[in-house]
């Protein structure tokens, strides 16, 4: 079943991907942290509602929850040589009764916290101690996740997941050899960039479905790591991008296996996105959470109660010491009214990136950079 989940993940990542990419952006969100999000949701849906979010989720409903518990376990047990925090959070207004089997099922599946608040008398206040949550929970990278306005008088429930990620290279890179380089935004436009280099070896592989190179450079402990999908032409993304599937993208993954000496050249950078979470997943056929036809009954015994927002945001740093990436996601609720042996891999030009973890690959985060 957690094989199941883990190919569920990247199937959200894929559908996410596919609704937010741009032909001039960047792009950075965590499949895993939406997805943790929406199945905590779940848990508390009944009917169309439920129906739906599975739909999106690539699930089989049987033990979920035990198989999320244990996926992030795994996942934490597996990376003790990196940091990598997942905070799963409930706040409720003070007139909202949480059915007890929800406010269990969230403790002990999530490791969840329930927070009461006062959201009636006190919105504001309770907006900016959520976003201070937020921000302490991810170092600082993820701040106002939750804007003015998202939550007011009328909000009864906000559910909040952060994932906070911080790998140094199991080799990094000197900082000595970084240097000036042309990076090709298109094929007739550059610009200097800091670009690290290092000889060694890699696990690498091309995939002629993607017309892309991928590298996997691991970070300490051997149990994460980074891929690089670099398409084999300088305005190749947007073709990767079309013929971006699970099938295509899993082949790509597990074919990076080859190990090669290689020179390996790759930008620092640094890619941050907010997401309409809410646009995302009405687009993906998650409608019925956001109207008065949501079944919460699962939630609360409260009637006419439904989602009224849904945000997400994301952040990576990419450095010669590794890379810091965080992510968080917060639901309100209201009353409703290559060739196979380069011998060097030079990511100059517009590529896709993917920060895995265990084993499968869970995609932690997923993002593309075009512009630097």
């Amino acid at each position: 079943m957690e094989e199941d989940l883990v190919q569920g993940v990247l199937n959200l990542a894929i559908d996410i991907y596919k609704q937010v990419q741009s032909d001039d952006g960047n792009v950075v969100f965590s499949p895993f942290s939406i997805s943790a999000a929406l199945s905590m949701i779940l848990a508390g849906t009944r009917g169309d509602t439920f129906k739906q979010i599975t739909s999106a989720l690539h699930i089989k409903t049987e033990d979920v929850h035990e198989s999320f518990s244990k996926l992030q376990k795994s996942l934490l047990n597996s990376t003790y040589d990196i940091t990598l925090r997942v905070a799963n959070r409930i706040y409720a207004d003070k007139s909202v009764k949480l059915l007890s089997a929800y406010s269990t099922l969230l403790e002990k599946r999530y490791s969840a916290t329930l927070k009461s608040a006062d959201f009636a008398h006190n919105a504001e206040c309770v907006r900016q101690m959520i976003n201070a949550w937020v921000e302490k929970t991810t170092e600082g990278k993820i701040q106002d996740l939750l804007a003015p306005g998202v939550i007011d008088l009328s909000t009864l429930l906000v559910l909040v997941n952060a994932v906070y990620f911080k790998g140094t290279w199991q080799e990094p890179f000197e900082k000595c050899e970084t240097t000036l380089m042309d990076f090709h935004e298109t094929s007739s436009a550059s610009k200097k960039v800091d670009m690290m280099s290092q000889k060694g070896r890699f696990r690498m592989g091309h995939s002629r479905r993607l017309k892309a190179s991928t590298l996997r450079k691991s970070y300490s402990g051997g149990k994460s790591s980074m891929v690089i999908l670099l398409p084999d032409d300088v305005e190749g993304l947007k073709f990767l991008e079309e013929n971006l599937t699970v099938d295509n993208l899993s082949s790509a993954l597990r074919d990076a296996r080859t190990v090669n000496d290689v020179e390996f050249y790759l930008p620092k950078f640094k890619v941050e996105r907010d997401m309409d979470l809410k646009a995302v997943l009405q687009s993906l056929g998650i409608k019925d959470l956001f109207l008065d036809t949501a079944d919460l009954s699962g939630i609360t015994e409260q009637k006419n109660v439904s989602f009224t927002d849904a945000v997400h945001k994301a952040f990576a740093d990419v450095n010669e010491e590794g890379t810091e990436a965080a992510a968080a996601s917060a639901f309100a609720m209201a009353r409703c009214g290559m060739p196979s042996k380069p011998s060097i891999f030079k990511v100059d030009h517009p590529f896709m990136f993917l920060i895995v973890a265990g084993d499968p690959d869970v995609v932690l985060f997923i993002g593309s950079v075009r512009r630097l």
